[in-house]
């Protein structure tokens, strides 16, 4: 290249004469694919293609031939070497050249982007076009002019400084053509060495370092480009500049000189650069003023300086360290003095890591009102304008101090900038972050530095920027795990220097409380400590966001001026919050305690804990913002024991189990297996959890994005997966405008305002300077343009609407075609359903306005719909419906508020929705319509995609958005009644991925925060307990600091002075050391996630080992078989496992579900529940299995009150049916039980023995039996006793209890202590069962609880009864039921002499036959009797009942137990009020007074009766069948029958009798007929047994061989009153009758008709109605009368109905001889 001629030319400025140049060229294939040339001063110009490249490359040569020199933007680094590559013979490398890129630093130090993209390292031009070579030329002459007229200027202002120029940048006259250029400039021949050595000088000058200054300048010719560039940052450090990044990877000496002279001190007296800049003090003083000090505590034990000033000069210095001072005694400011001084001798950028948005804005607030504005923050506050305009600041170098959360380093536009910038330190606020031993551990944290490894690496001279961590609380634990971690992932070695955590202004008290007073205690604390006339604020942390609202609100009524503070509030408020506290108008703030962090208040005279912390480390965290101005300051902690189970509960619920984090993987590796298994993923936390059909991770719509995350975040450190950045790209090329100027003519031709034109052109231009080959994000679009997601998804239609470009952002979605349940099948039944759902709307609510609510209980809307024909219609996909309702019209312009068609809310029972109207019927209807025919036509499109004939399910088909939106722009009536079609097209897209039509895949990420991910190939792998184990450890020492907060807390009301020192041995001591000290024998308790109390309450109280093993069992995955003697505890154990899973191992209440046997014993098992855990016990789903198969399948118990128990059997069959998939494909069968179980994980069955094939088939369903991957399949909790087996008549087996540990590879326990029964009973029944075949106990005899062992065999009454002595009595009754009974109530009397209560007593029979004569008996005695008929009339037809609905449906749509009991408390207590009072008692157990929709109260009265037990009043006589699961204190078991029966199994009478004698807990008395009894006959003599000799019985009252007869709603005519009109007299007849009214019963021509006394027939039995053989009616009675109604009689007789509703009598007759 020749060299510049050394005469001063005088050329034209306007028109130079130069060639400038420009090329296109491929970046993998480096082949040129355009190129221009354009002579600057006649305007020639060459542009290719077209024509071929040799004939354009000499075309080129000959227009530079005269030039006087070359002109390119990057001219010298990228084109002439790709020129000289294609042609090295070409004559224009002779000339010389001036690059543009290198000359602009030089010409614009103040701006060095001048005309530059500043987005990118490489420094191209920023440009009106898109690929065009020739507008770069263009563009490149217009820079050097520009740049020509700014040296000129400078050479005015700063002569030294273009001198040093001229001389450095003409150094190497091969590669510069600046002499010439510079000499015209300056009006001077080129300077000698030492003219540019003195002028040097003089720049360097109070600048720099005066020694490093001579060092540099004596080597400055060896250095010229770097130096002249670190010259022309010099000449405006501190101001609005920024070394660009390509001069930093280019010239990276350029940096290290600038470090050279201003960051490295010398020891020089002499030198004023670093007396002043590398003095810590001084520099504080500078910053924050000249009064300021460093704080003298606390103090360097080595040095005895303030530690906080040694924690400055260490940082400054460039060490590497761990600072750790309490809170309030200035912990940021040991990185902001550093960071800043830095920032003025360098402009290198320090980035803080901090894991608060709150801290976050405080510290930039904090410095902004000192006057420093070069701090800003990077959070998800910002919107983003907002977001963008602190991007630009950090990229252009206004910004010396950026504070960003971890997360962020994962976006690709932080990245970038970043990566322009140079970072002189890396600060980590909050470090104990970084410690799995912390009590705020984050796996995000330790991403950083994996983050700057790779930016070391990627950085020009290698270097590692200071890394300083910084932390309030550090014990020794966490210390070594910081100073470890950066030893272990960056090499580096930090000084750790601890101030502690003692604050010697503070005043700490724990006062105890309750719940109640807590409010109160908090204003009367604030009315002590801050009386009205003194200054200052109160600070009141709560654990909840809803408890922060109620304080606030209860002090506001106290009349203090006081706010809530807390993550849900808007932005704003919380901004006016905060200002109002620190300025003073408001007095208190009641806040979280995350969010309290963020508080700076210098007078906070008093904090109050009205909930105990997690931790020390955040108790002192928190109580230091009291008394930052370093006056006294009181901390109070309220302290309920309550409160540490709270804590322990929300630590719980926010952890992640390994079933999680695997969860996750799996999920990954799911979307991954529908991909090329090379390519990344690219998905959100939703998309991630779509994937997970098995509900394995546990759910909470606040936080799942976050816990995801952290998986992921867990997920990468096991080496499973890398996470990138995201990359969801638009490209350029999809541009379809040549120009700016074209694509404001189509804007401007559209009507847009000249305001809005220039947003909409400033985002084309950023498309057009997009690398062509690598594209843009949408996030960085976002940024850059400052367009939030929806405008910028409304700007790319727009576009594409107008011909500017192609919105060719790229969509895949999964479809099934051509199979069983194909997409558009689904479609089609998905609009049946709506439709259907929408008409079921309507006639529910049909004057309902806007604005108006009401409830929905989905399974009885399911069941409507079923009724209707809509097969589909099941709970769970008429809740998909409803939320695609819910997502209708929102942000439409119809709609400005924003909301849906609906809004929904969980209603308070797991069935119900409370549905809001947000808008008329017709308009939700209509906005329905539109978007089901827009879903169509995407359908169509989506399987056009697909090739031709293609069929399978999960077909990945491809289009763009641009393609889908003309898809529905096409139907003309859309689009007329569509403004914005990209919404209608949005919604449509949405609606058919949320009801599993298809599944979009690549797109929904677009506008969403999406993560980039890489797994690892070897999917063998999987997420280890090793790879949990640091996780385990960070939740094992949560648990641990929960318990030592509890523990602070109860030192410190007993003495404390001894909880302070507990907490300054916490942070001094090493764990063990100090658990010694303070907690000695106690490891057991404190790795438990519950309380001392609730750990003695639910196992400890457990009598023997094998029921506490069973009980805290803690396996992973176990499945267990539970066989349970009578009376040995079994439903206790069973509670108290789940509430062991729900408090001790904190399992997901909503995740268990126990199956009772029916509503009663469900009840009992809820109520137990709840006495153990409380409110925790209401996750738990408790239910017979009945009710879960028609919670499943959206079935009805009070649609259902007129069908039989075979058609309940339906039901479980359709359940099972549904969870097993039948007639689906594997993976959807899979995927529908996985949401159907909505997250079940436990199953927990009691009475396992009784199940029958129905309820087998079911849970097995349930349980996943039948599937092959084991994290498929719940775990299983059986409890039963095969020889309690007694309801073989009605389908069940002993079988499957048999066959139970085969199904489930299940663990076998027994529990054989009896706490119900005498040893002498157990001994008996242990007899009695003993000859049974096949018992799984064979091994395993009942024996008395370990509590009773030395108690008399005979219990209490082996001393009050001298005769029986508590032995089981054989009683001789004679030969027939008649003499039986009287021998039994010969010994009932006798007893009762003793002390026996009637009220607990029971006599229990075989057939119901046998208890006839002994109630006759009974009467005739006087004794108080009752009996448990089988027949009893349905709780729910009973006309008390139906008075009740009848208030509760003039009451309203939600009604409580409590307005029901009160209505019927003002009733008459006649009839059956008893029972519906009994109802109501466990209907308010089971709500805990809730308000529940009706349709619920309804469906759940409708199941409570379907097992309805009458109160006992007197001797009970029941069957044996009745008496299963109750137990009396003295029991009598009758003879008869006890022989097998047709179709028993061999023992199954003796199974039966067995559970008779099993019922009794004090006394037993069995009778024996003369004929012998079977089972008796043979139990041995023993010491147990006493067989009492026939003895006289009572005398024999007449009428024993009465029957009672209550004839079964089958029996009765039930349309008898019915087939009369509504007016007719016998309906006010009925109607008069009350319960034991007296009836006759006569027969006529039909059979037997029911009269009043006065002969009036009010009823007529049936057709199946057969009275006892050779007896005689002798007394009538009413028993009950029932409400009957037109729809529950069949086809042939609802025609023959005159009205829609009656009622109808049931009699009791008493047939005698």
């Amino acid at each position: 290249m020749r060299s510049d001629s050394d005469s001063i030319p005088d050329p034209t400025r306007s028109k130079p004469r130069c060639l400038s140049i420009d090329l296109e060229v491929g970046i993998r294939s480096a082949v040129i694919h355009q190129l221009a040339g354009l002579r600057g001063d006649s305007d020639a110009r060459l542009n290719y293609p077209p024509g071929k490249l040799p004939d354009a490359l000499n075309q080129l040569d000959a227009l530079a031939d005269d030039a006087a020199f070359l002109l390119g933007h990057n001219l010298i680094a990228f084109d002439l070497p790709q020129l000289r590559a294609a042609n090295p013979n070409l004559r224009l490398f002779a000339k010389p050249a001036i690059d543009t890129l290198r000359l602009n630093p030089l010409a614009f130090p103040k701006n060095p982007y001048h005309h530059l993209v500043k987005h990118y390292q490489d420094g191209q031009l920023l440009g009106n076009r898109k690929n065009n070579p020739l507008l770069d030329a263009e563009l490149s002459l217009q820079v050097f002019c520009d740049q020509e007229r700014s040296l000129q200027q400078m050479q005015q202002t700063s002569p030294d400084l273009l001198l040093a120029w001229h001389w450095l940048t003409t150094r190497d006259q091969s590669i510069s053509g600046l002499n010439r250029f510079f000499m015209v400039t300056r009006h001077s021949t080129a300077p000698s060495t030492d003219e540019a050595r003195t002028a040097i000088t003089r720049l360097l000058d109070e600048k720099s370092c005066t020694t490093a200054s001579r060092q540099i300048i004596a080597t400055a010719a060896d250095r010229a480009w770097p130096l002249a560039y670190a010259l022309a940052w010099l000449s405006v450090a501190g101001g609005n500049s920024v070394m660009p990044p390509w001069v930093r990877h280019q010239f990276p000496e350029a940096g290290r000189l600038i470090r050279q002279l201003r960051d490295t001190p010398c020891t020089a007296a002499d030198c004023a650069w670093c007396q002043r800049e590398h003095d810590a003090l001084k520099q504080l003083q500078h910053w924050f003023g000249k009064s300021y000090a460093f704080r003298p505590e606390p103090v360097d034990k080595d040095s005895g300086l303030p530690l906080q000033q040694i924690i400055v000069e260490s940082a400054m210095r460039g060490e590497h360290n761990l600072g750790i001072l309490p809170t309030g005694t200035g912990k940021s400011l040991c990185y902001q003095i550093p960071a800043l001084s830095r920032f003025v001798r360098t402009g290198a950028l320090s980035v803080v890591i901090s894991p608060l948005v709150a801290l976050m804005e405080d510290q930039v607030k904090g410095l902004r009102e000192r006057g420093i504005d070069c701090c800003a923050a990077i959070n998800g506050l910002l919107n983003m304008p907002e977001r963008a305009d602190v991007l630009d600041r950090v990229r252009l170098g206004d910004v010396g101090i950026l504070l960003i959360a971890p997360e962020q380093l994962r976006n690709r536009s932080v990245r970038k900038v970043l990566a322009q910038r140079e970072i002189g330190a890396w600060i980590f606020d909050e470090a104990h972050c970084l410690s799995k031993w912390g009590q705020d551990f984050r796996p995000d944290y330790r991403y950083v530095a994996r983050f700057i490894a790779e930016s070391r690496d990627a950085s020009p001279d290698k270097t590692l920027p200071l890394v300083q961590c910084l932390t309030a609380t550090a014990k020794p634990e966490v210390v070594a795990d910081i100073v470890g971690h950066f030893r272990d992932k960056l090499g580096i070695a930090m000084r750790v220097l601890d101030g502690g955590a003692r604050r010697d202004n503070l005043r700490f008290d724990v006062i105890p409380t309750t719940p109640g007073e807590k409010y109160d205690l908090v204003g009367r604390l604030i009315a002590d400590e801050l009386p009205p006339e003194k200054s200052g604020g109160v600070i009141a942390y709560c654990a909840t966001r809803k408890q922060t609202e109620e304080l606030a609100q209860f002090l506001r009524q106290r009349g203090l001026a006081a706010a809530a503070y807390h993550a849900r509030l808007p932005p704003e408020t919380k901004k006016n919050t905060q200002k109002a506290f620190i300025a003073g108008e408001l007095r208190v703030i009641a806040a979280t305690n995350a969010f309290g962090m963020g508080i700076d208040k210098p007078d906070v005279r008093l904090v109050v804990h009205a909930d105990i912390p997690g931790s020390l480390e955040n108790y002192l965290q928190e109580a230091g913002r009291a008394g930052r101005d370093r006056a006294a300051a009181r901390c109070v902690l309220l302290y309920t024991a309550d409160d540490v189970e709270r804590q322990h509960s929300m630590s719980a619920n926010s952890r992640l189990s390994r079933r999680d984090i695997q969860s996750v993987l799996r999920a990954l590796r799911q979307i991954q297996r529908k991909k090329n298994r090379d390519e990344p993923i690219v998905a959100t936390s939703g998309e991630i959890l779509d994937e997970d059909e098995e509900g394995s991770f546990k759910r909470d719509i606040a936080t799942d994005d976050t816990r995801v995350r952290t998986a992921v975040a867990w997920l990468e450190e096991a080496g499973l997966v890398r996470r990138e950045e995201n990359s969801v790209q638009i490209f350029p090329s999809s541009l379809r405008i040549k120009n700016l100027a074209e694509a404001e003519a189509k804007l401007a031709a559209n009507g847009m305002a000249t305001v809005d034109r220039k947003k909409y052109l400033n985002l084309i231009q950023i498309l057009m300077t997009a690398p062509a080959d690598e594209g843009i994000t949408t996030d960085e679009l976002m940024v850059s343009a400052g367009f939030e997601a929806t405008a910028l998804r409304e700007a790319l239609y727009l576009f594409d609407r107008l011909g500017i470009s192609s919105n060719d952002t790229g969509m895949t979605a999964f479809l099934h075609v051509g199979v069983e349940n194909a997409s558009k099948k689904r479609f089609e039944s998905a609009c049946a359903l709506e439709s259907a759902l929408i008409a079921q709307l309507r006639e529910t609510a049909p004057d309902a306005i806007a604005g108006d609510g009401y409830p929905l209980n989905l399974r009885l809307l399911a069941q409507r719909l079923k009724d209707e024909g809509h097969a589909q219609a099941l709970p769970h996909s008429l809740g998909l419906i409803l939320k695609g309702l819910a997502g209708d019209g929102r942000n439409d312009h119809n709609c400005p508020d924003g909301r849906g068609s609906i809004t929904l809310k969980r209603g308070n029972d797991p069935e119900t929705v409370f549905v809001t109207l947000n808008r008329s019927w017709a308009a939700l209807d209509k906005t329905a319509e539109r978007r089901r025919t827009a879903a169509g036509l995407l359908l169509a499109h989506w399987l056009s995609c697909l090739p031709g004939g293609t069929r399978g399910i999960d077909l990945l088909a491809e289009t763009t958005l641009g393609k889908l939106a003309a898809s529905v722009a096409g139907d003309a009536l859309l689009a007329a009644e569509n403004g914005h079609i990209d919404k209608l097209v949005d919604r449509a897209l949405l609606w058919l991925h949320e009801q599993d039509i298809l599944r979009l895949n690549k797109g929904l990420a677009v506008f969403r925060t999406a993560m980039t991910l890489q797994l690892e190939s070897n999917w063998k792998l999987q997420f280890e307990k090793s790879n949990y184990q640091p996780l385990q450890l960070h939740y094992n020492e949560l648990t641990r600091q929960i318990h030592i907060m509890a523990e602070y807390a109860e030192r410190g009301i007993e003495r404390m002075a001894d909880a302070l020192q507990l907490a300054m041995d916490y942070f001094s001591l090493t764990r063990d050391v100090f658990c010694q000290r303070w907690l000695p024998g106690r490891e057991d308790e404190l790795e438990r996630q519950t309380t001392p109390q609730s750990w003695e309450s639910i196992v400890e109280t457990l009598a023997k080992p094998n029921q506490r093993a069973i009980v805290a069992d803690d396996r992973e995955n176990t499945n267990t078989l539970v066989l349970a003697g009578p009376g040995a505890g079994k439903t206790r154990v069973l509670v108290h496992r789940i509430a062991y899973l729900v408090r001790i191992r904190r399992e997901n209440p909503r995740a268990i579900v126990a199956l009772a046997y029916n509503r009663h014993a469900a009840l009992e098992i809820r109520h137990r529940l709840r006495e153990l855990i409380g409110n925790d016990a209401l996750g738990v789903t408790v239910l017979t299995c009945h009710a879960l198969a028609m919670r499943l399948v959206g079935a009805s118990f009070a649609e259902r009150q007129a069908q039989s128990d075979d058609d309940f059997d339906a039901i479980l069959s359709e359940a099972t049916a549904l969870l097993e998939g039948r007639g689906l494909p594997p993976e959807d069968a899979d995927a529908q039980r996985d949401r159907l179980l909505a997250g079940f994980r436990w199953i927990f069955v009691d009475e396992y023995q009784d199940i029958g094939p129905a309820q087998y088939a079911l849970i097995s369903a349930l349980a996943g039996r039948k599937r092959s991957d084991e994290d498929g399949r719940l775990n299983l909790f059986a409890v039963g006793d095969d020889d309690q087996n007694i309801y073989a008549f009605a389908g069940a087996s002993v079988e499957f209890i048999r066959k139970f540990a085969d199904d489930y590879q299940a663990q076998t326990r027994f529990l054989v202590e009896n706490y119900r029964s005498t040893a002498h009973i157990i001994a008996a029944a242990n007899a009695l069962i003993a000859p049974a075949g096949d018992r799984m106990k064979a091994t395993q005899p009942i024996r008395i609880n370990a509590a009773r062992i030395k108690s008399p065999p005979g219990g209490d009454w082996q001393s009050h009864d001298s005769v029986g002595q508590g032995r089981v009595q054989i009683l001789p009754a004679g030969r027939n039921a008649e003499q039986q009974a009287m021998a039994v109530l010969t010994e009932i009397e006798r007893l009762r002499s003793l002390g026996l209560d009637l009220g607990r007593t029971a006599v229990i029979a075989r057939q119901w036959k046998y208890l006839d004569p002994l109630r006759a008996a009974c009467e005739a005695r006087g004794l108080p009797v009752s009996m448990a008929d089988e027949e009893a009339p349905p709780l729910w037809r009973l006309r008390e009942t139906q008075a009740l609905l009848a208030f509760a449906e003039a009451h309203g749509a939600l009604i409580s137990s409590g307005i029901l009991s009160g209505w019927l408390a003002a009733r008459p207590a006649n009839g059956w009020a008893d029972s519906v009072q009994d109802a109501l008692a466990a209907f308010a157990g089971d709500t805990q007074g809730a308000e529940v929709t009706l349709d619920y109260f309804r469906d759940w009265l409708a199941e409570w009766g379907r097992a309805n037990r009458h109160r006992q009043t007197g001797l009970l006589l029941l069957s044996t069948h009745r008496a299963k699961g109750l137990e009396f204190d003295h029991v009598f078991v009758l003879d008869g029958e006890w022989t097998g029966q047709k179709g028993e199994d061999a023992d199954a009478a003796r199974r039966l009798y067995y559970v008779a004698m099993t019922r009794a807990r004090q006394t037993l008395t069995l009778a024996r007929l003369d004929i012998g009894n079977p089972l008796v006959d043979r139990l041995s003599d023993s010491p147990a047994l006493l067989r009492r000799p026939a003895s006289e019985w009572l005398p024999e009252p007449p009428g024993l061989d009465r029957r009672y007869v209550i004839p079964s709603l089958r029996e009765i005519d039930l349309g008898f009153a019915g087939r009369k009109k509504f007016g007719e007299r016998i309906h006010a007849r009925i109607a008069a009758l009350k319960v034991g009214d007296v009836l006759l019963l006569s027969t006529d021509q039909r059979g037997y008709a029911l009269l009043t006394p006065d002969g009036i027939a009010i009823g007529h039995l049936s057709q199946n109605f057969k009275p006892p053989t050779e007896l005689r009616c002798i007394t009538a009675r009413v028993h009950a009368i029932v409400v009957w109604r037109q729809r529950d009689s069949s086809a042939e007789y609802a025609d023959r109905c005159q009205c829609e509703r009656w009622e109808v009598v049931v009699p009791e007759l008493v047939f005698g001889r």
